[in-house]
């Protein structure tokens, strides 16, 4: 007979649901190394296999593209949004390849501490390794195919604009459309489903209008927090959702 575990689920009744990295979903720190190991195997291995590539071939190039072949080889290997119109299932290829590099130290640095020590392996160790593959790359393929029609489409009506002629000029890279999409997730399954998302709204404002980071960022972070709300309600809704344990080895 199957052993039911009776034991409550502690963090979905957090407004924000994070969970420390050596804890399970129940609150209780994790005394195996290898259930832990297991627990959150894509956390894990995209971070080792992202620091991997950072000392093989460095950071990528937002804009020029010229130079040694490790360059060049992530420029072909990351998103530009021209090639939704010129090269578009290359650009869908890129969907899958572009969330492994990343620019500089603060961008690398943000996606592993702000994103998977919190978010991401909290996500894994309550929902299951299944369901964090789906939605973290569904969220590129989402955000490409969004973003990349949207400003093809713009471009033609509004050539001059600034804020759409820019999205044209550099490679769009990184871990944290994912990140943010799971961020996303974790506020529906949340006691409060619109604070964390809202948080993000806020955050994202604040990076924008204050402290000036680029607003193509900020626009494609709010998106993919509300598509991974969205993507988890659907699911949650329609019965899409992966057993936890779909992936367990």
């Amino acid at each position: 007979m199957e052993n039911i575990d009776t034991r409550e689920e502690k963090y979905n009744k957090n407004w924000v649901p994070y969970q420390w990295p050596w804890k399970n979903r129940y609150g209780e720190n994790m005394t195996s190394f290898k259930e832990w190991l297991w627990s959150r195997k894509f956390s894990i291995g995209y971070l080792i296999i992202v620091w991997v590539l950072l000392g093989i071939f460095g950071f990528a190039a937002r804009r020029n593209c010229d130079g040694p072949w490790e360059i060049q080889f992530m420029c072909e290997m990351t998103m530009w949004m021209g090639q939704f119109k010129s090269d578009f299932w290359h650009f869908m290829l890129t969907c899958f390849t572009t969330p492994w590099f990343h620019n500089d130290f603060v961008h690398i640095l943000f996606v592993t501490i702000f994103g998977f020590f919190f978010p991401v392996q909290s996500y894994e160790e309550q929902h299951g390794t299944w369901s964090t593959i789906k939605i973290y790359f569904a969220s590129y393929v989402f955000i490409g195919l969004f973003t990349g029609s949207l400003f093809n489409t713009l471009l033609v009506y509004f050539p001059d604009v600034v804020f759409i002629t820019k999205g044209f000029t550099r490679a769009w890279m990184g871990g944290s459309v994912g990140v943010f999409a799971i961020i996303g997730a974790l506020s529906y399954y949340s006691s409060k489903k619109w604070f964390l998302w809202s948080m993000v709204f806020v955050f994202e404002i604040f990076n924008m209008s204050v402290l000036g980071n680029n607003s193509h960022i900020s626009f494609i972070h709010i998106s993919c927090a509300t598509f991974g709300w969205v993507y988890t309600w659907v699911g949650d809704r329609y019965g899409f959702k992966s057993p936890r344990n779909a992936m367990r080895l």
